[in-house]
């Protein structure tokens, strides 16, 4: 056998070359390679928020002003956050894949938060190994097994063929409230959109709403989802009005964007509508379209005096004076405020901050406001929302928005009724 000198030296250069390799790529299932996990350097933790600005654009605020209490206040010793932008996706998913593979190689940022996206481009933020903290508008937060990349504050709401749901809270209390004013039997008209999260919704509502006692003469997530612009919402109007074997349903729910929804609501009224509205929305700006309309909200409303929503408001007036509060607002802080928690329980084992080390963290916390919002439990969470909590509101007046029913969690699942499914 010949040897030579020259033999070392070229195993070490594939060794090292080797190295090299190895910490630049990591394997992932189906062969492929991607960029090793992001990390905090320079004692910054950059993070941006990715959503439709049009419909959920001041959820930066709510995770801006959460950032700003946590950097003055020194929560994360040795580190401060940087928030970039809050990216429109436009509700369009080749915008979210672009913006948000912005955000990973040129902002390098080490999470997504918020996210209110309902197109998130999960697939690409896992293979990239950068966690999302958000609302959980779509099902990207959901997993089979163990959690993913993705993360909701109020756990995974809408995952995809499930066969039960806890969507059902806000139902109950409604139910209630109307059978405190004589209705004891009312019938619901559900409307979503024509999206794969607005059909996921409608079946999941439908079911909830039968499981608490409503019902249900129209469940249809038929209308068109954004961008998409409905110039006539007749036929919609129409069909709701009409539900009850051709009579006026007790309740008309809309899951179709905000700004049509109040058009909806308005033509509908204008028809001699005499039943009752039921949203998401809260916006003290549409408390006159909504008089006489119920809104739901996941946490404890921002009429509650829980410590947690007064912290939140302080925060909010803090680094914004004068912002008025919405859903996306309370969004944006919860995402924010869950992010934080795991980035503190991170660095209890891994002295590196890195986007990894966030996402074991949070695969198996707890997050929770007391009183405010949650707990919504990993791992468990990752598959349904094993708390599904509401606040009822009642705008009567035009004037104000008041607390129906208070902050109410349940952990009873409801079968997701096949007659419901969105073909």
């Amino acid at each position: 056998m010949i040897r030579t000198r020259k033999a070392p030296l070229l195993w070490c250069v594939i060794v090292v070359v080797l190295a090299v390799v190895s910490t630049t790529f990591l394997s992932v299932p189906g062969g492929a390679s991607v960029p090793r996990a992001a990390t905090a350097s320079n004692g910054t933790i950059t993070v941006a928020g990715l959503g439709y600005v049009t419909n959920f654009g001041d959820a930066a605020v709510g995770a801006q002003a959460r950032f700003e209490r946590a950097n003055k206040k020194n929560e994360v010793k040795g580190y401060k956050f940087d928030f970039k932008e809050f990216a429109n996706d436009g509700n369009d998913p080749a915008t979210a894949l672009s913006e948000a593979r912005r955000l990973v190689t040129q902002e390098q940022v080490l999470a997504i938060v918020p996210d209110l996206s309902i197109v998130t481009p999960g697939a690409y933020l896992t293979q990239q190994q950068i966690p999302w903290f958000g609302t959980g508008y779509d099902d990207t937060i959901c997993t089979k097994g163990a959690p993913g990349f993705g993360f909701g504050t109020y756990g995974c709401g809408l995952p995809s063929n499930a066969k039960f749901t806890t969507a059902v809270i806000y139902w109950q209390l409604l139910k209630k409230e109307l059978a405190s004013k004589g209705t004891s039997t009312p019938t619901a008209a559900i409307l979503g959109n024509d999206s794969d999260t607005g059909k996921n919704s409608v079946q999941a509502f439908a079911s909830g709403a039968q499981a608490a006692g409503f019902k249900v003469v129209y469940a249809k997530g038929v209308f068109p989802a954004p961008p998409a612009v409905v110039g006539d919402l007749s036929p919609y109007s129409q069909a709701l009005l009409t539900s009850n074997g051709g009579k006026q349903p007790d309740v008309i729910y809309s899951g179709a964007p905000p700004a049509t929804t109040l058009q909806l609501f308005n033509l509908i009224k204008s028809s001699g509508y005499t039943g009752t509205f039921l949203s998401p929305f809260y916006s003290k700006l549409l408390l006159k379209a909504l008089q006489g309309s119920y809104v739901f909200l996941q946490f404890a409303g921002f009429e509650s005096t829980s410590k947690g929503v007064e912290q939140m408001q302080a925060d909010v007036q803090a680094f914004k004076p004068g912002t008025g509060y919405t859903i996306s607002v309370a969004g944006g802080y919860f995402a924010a405020d869950m992010f934080i928690h795991a980035v503190k329980n991170s660095l209890k084992s891994s002295k590196t901050l890195t986007s990894t080390a966030v996402q074991k963290a949070a695969a198996k916390m707890t997050y929770q406001i007391s009183d405010t919002v949650g707990p919504t439990i990993y791992p468990d969470s990752a598959q349904y929302a094993t708390k599904a909590c509401a606040t009822l509101e009642y705008d009567a007046d035009g004037t104000a928005f008041s607390i129906a029913e208070p902050f109410t969690c349940t952990s009873k699942k409801v079968p997701l009724l096949p007659k419901f499914a969105q073909n």
